[in-house]
């Protein structure tokens, strides 16, 4: 959780390190991968992605170029400015099936998805 923080940890940075993971996981890039396009080694990419390093926006820059991101999806829900942050999802390999499923369906068949799954989550 986002309140159980070492002392010289942010919490900023933890909930960017959080988001770092569930973005790359999504993108099926392995911390090896996204450190070889980096030039750093994947133990560099675990202390960011723990929130120990602090991630310089030059190295942010270089991480949502590699991953097909943008900054503000690193940020999410701190740019809510609401507190306590959300805590970032892991997803199941399932889910994240289905994600990249509905991802490749035109908008007209996703809000026809989300209305028969709407229906089946309320059974």
């Amino acid at each position: 959780m986002l309140d159980n923080l070492a002392p010289e940890q942010n919490i900023v940075d933890v909930y960017v390190g959080r988001r770092l993971k569930l973005l790359r996981k999504q993108k099926h890039i392995s911390q090896k991968q996204l450190a070889d396009r980096l030039g750093v080694t994947f133990q560099q990419i675990q202390k960011y992605e723990k929130g120990l390093n602090r991630l310089p926006a030059s190295r942010m820059l270089s991480i949502c170029m590699a991953l097909d991101i943008t900054p503000n999806d690193l940020f999410h829900d701190l740019l809510t400015k609401q507190y306590p942050f959300k805590e970032p999802q892991d997803f199941s390999s399932d889910e994240m099936e289905l994600i990249e499923i509905v991802r490749q369906l035109k908008p007209p068949l996703k809000n026809q998805v989300r209305q028969i799954v709407g229906t089946l989550a309320e059974q």
